[in-house]
């Protein structure tokens, strides 16, 4: 069940006005003041809603204004940057691994890490254990 805060205040406000509202208010009075803060505090979220969910609507409507140059350059990022890796990667197997520093070889398996989150998202990569193996390859090597 997912957490919802503006149930929680709700709760919040109804405990408060029972302990902290003097015992000389009347029920109907109490009740009548929890509802008026209950209502209160609903409208606050919705206001707060509202105005973010105009931004993210005035935001995603100036995406008509980016440049065509912009755009391409942000289309290609991820297929550039695989396309470079990939030519790394075939430069380690194709030449002798001799001519390779350990750190240039362990920023290569990092920098595929990356390139693998980038197309297949963190969870996937995480719950494929890949993560695990270099960690234990980490600690194997200090």
């Amino acid at each position: 069940m997912a957490f919802d805060p503006i149930t929680a205040v709700v709760d919040l406000i109804k405990t408060g006005l029972d302990k902290f509202v003097p015992t000389a208010m009347s029920e109907s009075d109490k009740e009548k003041l929890k509802a008026d803060l209950t209502m209160h505090v609903v409208d606050q979220a919705n206001t707060e809603e509202s105005t973010f969910r105009t931004f993210v609507i005035d935001y995603e409507g100036s995406a008509e204004k980016v440049p065509v140059f912009i755009i391409t350059i942000r289309a290609l990022i991820r297929p550039l940057f695989t396309v470079a890796v990939g030519y790394f990667d075939f430069l380690y197997f194709y030449f002798p691994a001799n001519i390779w520093a350990i750190e240039k070889v362990d920023l290569l398996k990092a920098i595929n890490l990356i390139v693998l989150i980038f197309w297949f998202g963190e969870k996937a990569i995480a719950n494929s254990g890949i993560i695990d193996v270099l960690k234990n390859l980490g600690k194997a090597k200090a």
